[in-house]
């Protein structure tokens, strides 16, 4: 028997099931690619129309079951298909794990509040679209199941099933169900619910962790510490990049305290930041999460996330959990494409500074967006201040595009510059104040290599060269004795790994416990260097001209 298109079939039924299929997230990703007008957008609905195609592949090969098939199909599709689009409508970005965090830990009356306020003609008839073409086409298709034979369509359906199988064979079958949004929300859910049953048995455990003898020698201390993302200290105007894109931390430089010589101990977030939010080795207890330090010591702790921490970092979600609130303002999916800036950090901050904390002491903890790639979805226009990229030296690896990623990456650093300046303003009026920043992570930037982006190994120090600075309100200042002053001046040039991070944060507070890494904190009086091993690799020994270098831009 050969298979042989049909000449004289009627196509009409298969082609008007395409369009249903086509129809049904057409409109999502048309207001995505709207609102972040580049190929993404468009490729992820390329890469999402093969599953959906195959949903409806049954209605293609038998006529009573395609009358059922196709509207039950169609409904189940338009739930995720009107979720995502309302969620990108309102806060132009895909639905995802977080958002489905959000949702949950909300309830009615919330509910119901945030859609009295959203609602507006424009939201309302986008809704109707998103429901409206899909079920006019599906109509379409009904009426043609009467009279169109079915050979066409049996033909139609027998293609994608070689071409799903094939996807299939050939590994990439589960990379397009990724950019599916019905997959997404399903997977979003599985995800959601297994990220709450090992939370829930982490938080039991964890409730119960203590560390030994922990006292508190200071008056009340109000610390926040914003935790960066990739930037790299190599693109610093404060630590001698040719660039000025850090105006306003050098108009205050006095008043900060600049570490030339700190090294994140991993190249990606995850697993960075959790060793900057732990104690390892406490007596007794093994590792043991800051925050339960921090409320041992009657510290209110605050936890506010611009990432969409929930989604692939549930290792920073487990040592955060026992802080006293957690405030996440990133409701996004994919973090690479999302147009999310770090000024939304500013009223979450406002609202908490401005209510009375226990005792007066509290730390609250930010992590930003930073300079997570792309670079050019991290700052607001108003902040595009290198565009030609006439200033930048040519290096032989350069490609034709080396330099807009430069452009757009200094941008980003300028807008960090000016969030972390407008967090030091706010905290001038709040008495025995501090600020910390560092990055999880450096990023390398077109600076050795033709690469732009970051690694979890030492091929290059770009990886791991951060910034790391705290400032002092006057208040705080004030108390300091001349001898802490002389400290915290000679820190500055000492060359450290940032799972010291937690200690700094510690003696700022005026909080101790017994522990065998106090001396990996360059405050501590007993600060004692150590080999700085990132991935098996000498750091200092691979990199030892670097140093001096370093050292000299901040002095």
């Amino acid at each position: 028997m050969k298979f042989v298109i049909p000449k004289k079939a009627d196509w009409r039924f298969p082609i008007a099931v395409f369009l249903l299929a086509v129809s049904v997230f057409f409109l999502v990703h048309a207001l995505w690619f709207v609102q972040t007008p580049v190929w993404f957008p468009v490729r992820c609905f390329l890469n999402g129309l093969p599953v959906t195609l195959f949903l409806f592949l049954p209605a293609l090969f038998w006529k009573r079951l395609a009358r059922i098939w196709l509207p039950s199909v169609t409904v189940l599709l338009l739930v995720p298909a009107l979720l995502a689009g309302m969620h990108l409508f309102y806060y132009e970005t895909t639905i995802s794990q977080q958002s489905l965090y959000a949702i949950f830990e909300s309830n009615l009356s919330e509910s119901l509040e945030f859609l009295g306020s959203q609602f507006s003609v424009t939201a309302l008839l986008y809704a109707l679209a998103l429901f409206t073409i899909p079920l006019v086409l599906l109509r379409r298709a009904l009426r043609l199941i009467r009279t169109s034979g079915f050979s066409a369509a049996r033909f139609c359906g027998v293609v994608l099933l070689a071409v799903f199988f094939a996807l299939y064979g050939s590994g990439k079958l589960p990379r397009l169900a990724k950019d599916n949004l019905a997959w997404q929300l399903v997977s979003s859910w599985q995800n959601y619910r297994e990220t709450m049953e090992d939370l829930e048995g982490y938080m039991k455990k964890a409730a119960g962790l203590r560390a030994p003898d922990v006292a508190t020698g200071r008056e009340p201390v109000t610390l926040v510490v914003l935790i960066g993302e990739s930037s790299s200290r190599h693109h610093w105007g404060l630590y001698g990049y040719f660039r000025d894109t850090t105006p306003e931390l050098a108009a205050m430089q006095d008043e900060l305290f600049v570490f030339d010589d700190a090294i994140s101990p991993f190249g990606r977030t995850t697993l960075s930041v959790a060793a900057a939010l732990s104690c390892r080795d406490v007596p007794g207890v093994g590792e043991l999460p800051l925050v339960n330090v921090f409320r041992q010591a009657g510290f209110e702790a605050v936890w506010i996330s611009n990432q969409t921490t929930i989604d692939d970092t549930n290792m920073i979600v487990r040592l955060v959990t026992g802080a006293d609130r957690k405030i996440y303002l990133n409701r996004g999916g994919d973090q690479g494409y999302i147009r999310q800036f770090d000024d939304k950090i500013l009223p979450a901050l406002d609202s908490v500074l401005a209510q009375d904390s226990p005792a007066g002491r509290r730390v609250v903890f930010v992590h930003t967006m930073g300079s997570h790639v792309n670079y050019a979805s991290r700052y607001p226009e108003a902040f595009s201040r290198f565009i030609s990229g006439g200033d930048i030296q040519e290096k032989p690896w350069f490609t034709g595009s080396a330099k807009k990623y430069i452009n757009h990456y200094d941008n980003s650093i300028v807008y960090t510059d000016h969030i972390i300046a407008a967090v030091i303003k706010r905290l001038r009026t709040v008495p025995n104040s501090a600020l910390l920043f560092f990055s999880d992570h450096g990023e390398e930037v077109y600076d050795t290599r033709k690469h732009h982006g970051h690694h979890d190994s030492m091929e290059s120090r770009y990886y791991v060269d951060i910034p790391f600075l705290f400032w002092l309100s006057p208040s705080y200042r004030a108390r300091l004795t001349p001898e802490e002053v002389r400290r915290f001046l000679a820190a500055r040039h000492r060359p450290f790994v940032n799972d010291a991070a937690p200690y700094v944060m510690l003696e700022l507070c005026g909080v101790s416990f017994p522990s065998p890494h106090w001396k990996d904190s360059p405050l501590s009086s007993d600060f004692a260097p150590r080999p700085r091993i990132i991935h098996g690799v000498d750091y200092d020994s691979r990199y030892p001209a670097e140093r001096e270098k370093a050292s000299a831009c901040v002095r």
